[in-house]
């Protein structure tokens, strides 16, 4: 009989020790899901040659993941798809684009070929992203079912495709037009990094599940475009030049989570 309940308490004491250190690296190591709805704007370094067109509603989401480092800071990362966008009016009547049959061209593939040339407008950018947001999270003690958290960190985001819808004057046919969802994919810079700055709070549920509200400032510091453009030219003539070109890509995001 005393060797039963000396076994009893051995696998109990066993039970709970285990129980314990499950539940420390549950606390340890958190995971949960995520959308983010957005504004994003692009902002041209040369004010002279382009402006921003103003802010689109966007939209993201995604995995989050964290790495308590001690009781108030936290390594939170994850992998998210954003759609971002932004608009650009160009501040002269000296940029055209190409096209045929309804498709961008570039530059390059000009010779021998039977084209439209198009004096740009506007501008609209939609372009898809891979992001994988790196940032320490420092929180305060749980205040009622509260706590507030605020970070700071760097997005590194990975472009995935890209297109652009226009609002041009047809330079053979005069007369305005649109042109929607030309795929310019390749005028894009694959990488884009971004500032990320923000806070907000977790509301406990149960355990260590919470959900999360939070408020984020991406301020871009990268030029989201390749510095030459490939399909937009400086003049109409027959010698057609590259136009030179650089944009910062910031975002306005609303998280909505919840962390398990």
């Amino acid at each position: 009989m005393k060797k039963e309940l000396l076994l009893l308490l051995v696998l109990a004491f066993g039970s709970k020790f285990a129980s314990a250190q499950d539940e420390n690296e549950l606390k340890n190591f958190r995971f949960g899901l995520k959308v983010a709805p957005m504004f994003t704007w692009f902002k041209p370094d040369d004010p002279k040659k382009f402006e921003s067109g103003g802010s689109r509603a966007k939209f993201g989401y995604g995995l989050m993941t964290e790495f308590r480092l001690n009781k108030v800071a936290s390594i939170a990362t994850g992998l998210e798809i954003n759609y971002d966008g932004g608009k650009i009016n160009p501040k002269d009547t000296n940029y055209y684009f190409l096209s045929k049959d309804d498709d961008l061209l570039a530059i390059e593939d000009t010779s021998g070929q039977q084209y439209s040339m198009y004096h740009l407008i506007r501008r609209e950018y939609n372009t898809t992203y891979v992001m994988l947001p790196l940032t320490l999270k420092l929180k305060t003690g749980e205040i009622g079912l509260l706590t507030y958290f605020g970070q700071f960190g760097l997005n590194t985001s990975i472009r995935l495709k890209s297109r652009v819808n226009d609002v041009d004057y047809n330079v053979s046919s005069p007369g305005t037009s649109e042109h929607s969802d030309l795929e310019n994919t390749s005028d894009m810079n694959l990488l884009k990094f971004a500032l990320n700055v923000g806070g907000g709070v977790e509301l406990g549920l149960a355990g260590t599940t919470s959900l999360v509200f939070g408020l984020n400032w991406y301020n871009g510091f990268s030029n989201v475009v390749k510095p030459e453009s490939k399909y937009l030219i400086r003049t109409a003539s027959n010698n057609y030049e590259p136009t030179k070109q650089n944009a910062r890509s910031n975002a306005i995001a609303i998280t909505v989570g919840v962390l398990f």
